[in-house]
């Protein structure tokens, strides 16, 4: 069960606050019902910082036969016309979209390498894109384009997942998650910077080992100070702020967190070099699937 813990007032340093803003967004879309869902949850988001929207799909044609050679010219074209006409369709159709002029972006190649460069190109400050969720031997087998895109990208990547519910103020509940040891100081900045631009409530979680928690109360009341430390000495100025230490499974307790809160986004920080850690892969893999918002990964250090 996690362990509610009011704030209390010490002199050790903190983090300065720092103005969050989105003024490129960039939405990947390959069609499907889950991109229209991350389509919808970045126009929302846009609309709060006012931002300019990108629309890019790569366009892969299908092969039946991979013993046949390179794919004729003629069916390139004709798989990069249909989705041109998918795209324009897409920008008509749907409510309010067409009145932002996105850019569009429709090329051949692969899925990430195309929204990493086309992000780099056009100055992107987040990401979006939506994940089916794949589990198991599907998605070992498949990996995951979202998951690709989130550990590739230089920027925050948005990730959309298939229980993802729309909301029309994405930053009223955050949820900040963070193992204290690896995840790095710049995705705390974005959570309090967002909670303070949108005056949302921000709650800060960190998952204890179960045996550790119930040895004694010194490793909480040592992440109870590490949390801390991660809050802008003036943010409850702007916002209301919570801090959680839970002993369990890191997945269950996020999941739970987010659920009990009527999160409507959650944070995490990325590792730089986050393949060589299962555990976390593994983790964030299950929340992306499992919870009912966005969830917003931010790589690397102050």
């Amino acid at each position: 069960m996690p362990a509610n813990v009011t704030t209390p007032q010490v002199s050790s340093p903190h983090l300065a606050t720092t103005e969050i803003l989105f003024n490129s967004i960039l939405v990947a879309t390959d069609f499907s019902r889950q991109a229209h869902q991350a389509l919808k949850v970045a126009m929302s988001v846009g609309k709060a910082f006012h931002a300019r929207l990108l629309l890019v799909h790569a366009t892969i044609p299908m092969v039946f036969d991979v013993e046949s050679g390179p794919i004729p010219e003629e069916l390139l074209n004709a798989s990069l016309e249909a989705d041109k006409k998918e795209m324009q369709n897409l920008v008509a159709n749907e409510a309010g979209l067409n009145e932002i002029n996105p850019t569009r972006v429709v090329s051949l190649g692969e899925v990430v390498d195309l929204v990493n460069t086309a992000a780099h190109d056009q100055k992107v400050d987040l990401v979006v894109i939506g994940s089916h969720g794949a589990s198991g031997f599907e998605r070992l087998a498949l990996g995951s384009v979202a998951e690709s895109v989130l550990h590739r990208s230089t920027c925050p990547v948005m990730i959309v997942g298939p229980n993802c519910l729309l909301v029309e103020h994405p930053f009223r509940s955050i949820l900040f998650t963070t193992d204290l040891t690896s995840t790095g100081f710049r995705a705390a900045q974005y959570a309090a910077g967002l909670a303070e631009r949108f005056h949302g409530r921000l709650t800060l979680l960190h998952a204890i080992h179960p045996t550790g928690f119930e040895a004694g109360t010194a490793a909480a009341e040592r992440a109870h100070r590490e949390l801390e430390q991660l809050l802008p000495q003036d943010i409850s100025q702007y916002c209301k702020t919570e801090l959680r230490i839970a002993a369990g499974k890191p997945a269950d307790e996020i999941l739970a967190a987010a659920k009990s809160l009527a999160a409507s986004l959650i944070i995490v920080g990325l590792k730089d070099r986050p393949l060589a850690d299962h555990a976390t892969w593994s983790t964030l893999s299950h929340v992306i699937r499992e919870a009912n918002c966005p969830v917003l990964g931010v790589r690397g250090h102050l």
